[in-house]
């Protein structure tokens, strides 16, 4: 640093002024070494000359695309060196974001729909929905969730309220058998069995390991919890026993 005789640099409170930046924001850059000023005034106030600007504005352009101080420092510390490998961590930063804003707005829209199809929506309901929610994070993989988010959006709203009524019908049916003492094997059950498949078949999109979740969530849960009260243990064991009567 050399003390300025000729052409004055700027100080700090012009930089933050002109900038937009706040004094403690520099006063920050200039403790990490990522922009210290160049030179001092006769009276020692610290001046940003015409190159600490230029490495300010990049700073500024950088931080605006999301680069984080780290890496800025060292790209411009490095200047001739390759760029793409900042550019790729970066990339990947952002992708990772992505994926997760994605999940999130999945989780609200998920749980905005619920609310919305419930005629009062409660904090009780809010709850339930979140909890439920929370157990298929344990279970399904981020891959799978994203499937299922998929298929959902395809289905739309319509398709869903139907698929929703389809399973109450469905579960409403079996429980009847249950009631009535009907024996799992008995052939009567054989298309409740095939619309209980087809069913599964569209929420897991035919893959079996998102299968093998969706059963290990039913197992190692309550199913009156998991199925928001849909189906209690007992209609769940029944009509296991029938699937595994009819399969094949």
């Amino acid at each position: 640093m050399h003390v300025s005789t000729t052409r004055p640099g700027l100080r700090i409170g012009a930089v933050a002024k002109a900038t937009g930046l706040t004094v403690r924001t520099l006063h920050h850059y200039d403790a990490i070494g990522l922009l210290r000023p160049s030179e001092r005034s006769e009276a020692g106030y610290r001046l940003y000359d015409q190159a600490d600007l230029r490495r300010l504005y990049r700073i500024i352009a950088m931080r605006g695309m999301g680069f984080p101080l780290e890496t800025i420092g060292r790209a411009l510390d490095h200047r001739g060196e390759d760029p793409r490998a900042a550019v790729r961590d970066h990339l990947g930063h952002v992708e990772e974001q992505l994926r997760l804003a994605t999940r999130l707005r999945a989780k609200l829209t998920s749980v905005l729909d619920a609310l919305d199809r419930s005629d009062e929506p409660s904090g009780d309901l809010f709850m339930e929905i979140i909890e439920v929610m929370t157990k298929m994070e344990r279970y399904y993989t981020p891959e799978q969730l994203e499937g299922i988010e998929q298929r959902r959006l395809a289905l739309g709203e319509d398709g869903m309220a139907k698929a929703q009524q389809d399973w109450a019908d469905l579960i409403a049916a079996v429980e009847a058998e249950r009631v009535a003492g009907t024996d799992p094997a008995d052939p009567r059950l054989e298309p409740l069995v095939e619309r209980w498949n087809a069913l599964i078949e569209a929420f897991t999109g035919g893959d079996a390991g998102t299968r093998a979740s969706l059963r290990r969530m039913y197992e190692e849960n309550d199913p009156q919890d998991v199925s928001r009260g849909a189906m209690d243990a007992e209609t769940m064991a029944y009509a296991h026993r029938a699937i595994r009567a009819h399969a094949g």
